[in-house]
């Protein structure tokens, strides 16, 4: 019988980007506590954490999606660039 089995892993290589370890170590660092849908978390993992439930009104419910997903929009907008230069032969000069 596994005494402490794994619940999950994360491997870096040399080749990870170094913002990347920084934002997965920041956010295995923050105590904030992390919304979840309790029949959703696997049981190994339920034994490891405090699970509090609390009702939150529709209303409430409704804005918090209407703000993720205006929040998704905004990563996904194309960057304004320059159009792409026209492929092909450049026109040759005449005499």
């Amino acid at each position: 019988m596994i005494q402490d089995p794994t619940i999950w892993r994360a491997v870096f290589t040399g080749t990870t980007p170094l913002h990347l370890i920084a934002a997965v170590t920041q956010s295995l660092a923050d105590r904030t506590p992390i919304p979840r849908d309790p029949s959703r978390i696997p049981g190994l993992a339920r034994d490891r954490m405090t699970v509090h439930t609390h009702h939150v009104a529709a209303p409430d419910i409704a804005f918090a999606l209407e703000r993720r997903v205006s929040a998704l929009a905004a990563r996904h907008r194309p960057a304004t660039t320059a159009p792409p230069a026209p492929h092909g032969r450049s026109p040759r000069r005449t005499r």
